[in-house]
């Protein structure tokens, strides 16, 4: 991809394509992407915001890119159009990683890799929690028996679980666009609820108490 196209899918198209740059601007980094710095990364360059035409059919495209520091790893992502809603703030990095996988495969129609990539979030998320060992519908248990994540959730974290099992394994299986949307809006439940609403939710509670009796 050279700085004056980039490659997105296009959603009237129903493919991948090459998208013309017809205008550039540049901004300072944004919290969502300093939660997704990797690993050993202090901080990010400014941020390139890319406006392109579908050479096709003149759908528009907004892209962003920056680089890390210090290694100048890029960091991309097709602001608009998306075919799934971001993940919330707050969701730790090791978890974006195989999200975001699962969501590029959604917009590629790769389905069957979606669903296997919503798996690998499931257990980027029990790494994430402090479940690291047996299988992933050993960790999911021990995490719903410990109050950290909700029964009903768990139980759709499991029936992922299935789903990306034998989306690796069965060769005759079929994965629709409809049911990887669906994953993804599971897992996306699961995670704001995890990190995100759970969190307001006590510091709602914090902020009650601190508020002195009438």
């Amino acid at each position: 991809m050279s700085p004056d196209t980039i490659e997105g899918f296009c959603p009237r198209c129903n493919c991948v394509v090459t998208a013309e740059v017809r205008a550039t601007a540049s901004g300072n980094p944004t919290t969502d992407l300093f939660e997704a710095l990797p690993d050993g990364e202090d901080g990010l360059r400014r941020v390139r915001y890319s406006l392109a035409f579908c050479r096709k059919c003149e759908g528009v495209f907004l892209y962003r890119s920056s680089n890390t520091e210090p290694s100048e790893l890029p960091l991309e992502e097709m602001l608009y159009p998306r075919s799934t809603e971001p993940l919330a703030t707050g969701i730790p990095a090791l978890i974006r990683r195989p999200h975001e996988s699962a969501v590029s495969c959604f917009e590629t129609a790769n389905y069957e890799p979606c669903v296997i990539m919503c798996r690998k979030t499931l257990e980027a998320m029990c790494q994430a929690l402090g479940e690291t060992s047996g299988t992933l519908q050993a960790r999911l248990r021990r995490l719903r028996d410990a109050g950290v994540v909700e029964a009903r959730l768990c139980g759709w974290a499991d029936e992922l679980r299935i789903v990306g099992n034998d989306a690796a394994h069965d060769l005759l299986l079929n994965i629709s666009k409809e049911d990887a949307r669906d994953c993804l809006d599971f897992v996306n439940t699961i995670l704001i609820y995890v990190f995100t609403l759970d969190k307001k939710f006590q510091e709602f509670k914090n902020r009650r108490r601190a508020v002195p009796d009438p």
